[in-house]
């Protein structure tokens, strides 16, 4: 585990989480949270104007308004390039940082493609029972019907995926992480709301629990320096 490294000195992590009006259970987060870390909300919207020098992890969920948040892409990368870190769900149809790519939806059919399989779960996913973990009622497909193109260097998480109809394989990671070098991390969930899944604060093991955790003191992805420096 690598040493702690937060963004201000002598407090607990800080998660931001940020809000938008078709967020799911978007005042029932905060009890989410481990109690050893601090928790504070806001409007998407404030992203322009709001300080993050004190936030370790801004997170989104899948409703996030990604027009307005591409129009504070140099906001995002320079928090990211500074050490924060990102949590983000969703559906990317404008990607709002170099990172990202769009979303790609995989065949229904057969069902099976909408089972989540692991990949490199490390920290992240490495406790959960992936026969049980991605079922919401015990339905496939709530968890997610897609996946996104990671970064080079990302850590493929899960996976999602596998053969259409004509036989052609559709398959690709739906969660990933990417740490900018010599930065932060991006945590990418392609699906609206990871925290509906095994994150109960009764719940052990505790997906949430476990991805804030590893996002901030694990060393997964490997650091990397930044370019230009040594």
């Amino acid at each position: 585990m690598a040493d702690r490294v937060l963004r201000h000195d002598g407090r607990r992590p800080h998660l931001l989480y940020l809000r938008s009006t078709r967020s799911y259970n978007r005042d029932r987060i905060g009890g989410l949270v481990p109690q050893d870390w601090r928790y504070s909300a806001a409007d998407v919207y404030d992203l322009e104007t709001i300080d993050l020098a004190e936030v370790d992890v801004v997170m989104l969920s899948g409703m996030a308004d990604q027009i307005f948040l591409k129009s504070i892409e140099a906001k995002l990368v320079d928090y990211l390039a500074g050490g924060g870190h990102f949590l983000l769900n969703g559906h990317i149809l404008l990607p709002f940082l170099p990172c990202l790519s769009p979303f790609r939806a995989v065949p229904p059919k057969p069902f099976t493609n909408w089972m989540i399989r692991p990949a490199q779960p490390g920290a992240y996913f490495g406790r959960m029972d992936f026969e049980t973990f991605h079922r919401h009622e015990g339905i496939l497909g709530q968890y997610a019907r897609g996946f996104s193109d990671a970064p080079v260097g990302a850590q493929w998480l899960c996976l999602i995926g596998g053969p259409g109809p004509d036989g052609t394989v559709l398959e690709g990671p739906v969660d990933w992480v990417w740490r900018m070098p010599g930065g932060g991390k991006v945590f990418m969930h392609n699906g609206d709301h990871i925290e509906q899944f095994c994150s109960d604060p009764r719940q052990q093991p505790n997906l949430f629990h476990d991805i804030l955790n590893a996002l901030v003191f694990s060393d997964e992805p490997p650091a990397a320096p930044a370019e230009g420096r040594p």
